[in-house]
């Protein structure tokens, strides 16, 4: 695997200044950014209720979409590739009346198997499964994504 220049504040800028109005507004912050961890919780509060008063479905979705780029960043790096979700596929397995959270560490093996394919081609899919939890740890939702890793063109 190539050596990855991890910049985790400028991951933890750009959650915390997110261009995407949605996301801004969500309440959701990235609670840790370490080399190959993330962790992003999303408070559930009135926005993210459903009319039963569980967390709304798109809500649980928006924080297992949104901490993909962050996987990225903390394995390697935000100069390398742009993700871009091009499948996606969620299980919703018990409802959430608790904070969402989703948390992710990598070994560094796995991050080196993971982007094998995309460094020898220069761009590539990659497949990243999770689950999401309420802040007690029940599983609420599994995600899986397919996500196309694009190069950032270099200056």
């Amino acid at each position: 695997m190539k050596n990855y220049a991890i910049n985790l504040e400028e991951i933890k800028k750009r959650y915390a200044n997110n261009k995407i109005k949605l996301l801004r507004e969500s309440g959701m912050y990235l609670e840790v950014a370490e080399e190959r961890h993330v962790r992003l919780v999303m408070p559930l509060g009135d926005l993210h209720i459903n009319h039963i008063g569980t967390a709304y479905a798109g809500s649980i979705y928006m924080i297992g979409e949104a901490i993909t780029a962050a996987i990225i960043y903390s394995n390697y790096g935000t100069d390398s590739y742009v993700p871009i979700i091009s499948k996606s596929e969620i299980e919703f397995l018990k409802p959430a009346s608790k904070d969402l959270v989703v948390d992710f560490p990598m070994t560094e093996e796995e991050a080196a198997t993971l982007i094998a394919p995309v460094e020898e081609r220069g761009k590539g899919r990659v497949n990243l499964s999770y689950f999401i939890t309420d802040i007690e740890g029940t599983e609420i939702a599994k995600i899986t994504h397919v996500v196309y890793l694009m190069p950032i063109p270099q200056k």
